[in-house]
């Protein structure tokens, strides 16, 4: 196991040094992995910050540093059960 282990450590090492691969890798990353990252986050961000924005009102309402416990209950109750917090 320790010698496949080696030989598998030993190939990637020769790969990572290797132009050719470096080249072919910074192809994909610019062609497919960065315009797949940038479309994913534009879909995502809204989402994300209207959660933030929930977040943030149900602290208010509930007092997150005086009674932890009733906001991680209107938490539960939006997020985990799917319910509304009204």
């Amino acid at each position: 196991m320790a010698m496949m282990s080696r030989w598998i450590l030993s190939a990637a090492t020769r790969l990572v040094k290797d132009p050719r691969v470096r080249d072919k890798a910074a192809e994909i990353y610019q062609s497919e992995v960065k315009p797949r990252a940038a479309e994913t986050w534009q879909k995502t961000r809204p989402k994300l910050e209207a959660t933030r924005d929930e977040l943030a009102e149900m602290a208010k309402k509930t007092d997150a540093r005086k009674n932890p416990g009733a906001f991680a209950a209107a938490v539960k109750k939006r997020y985990i059960d799917g319910k509304d917090n009204g």
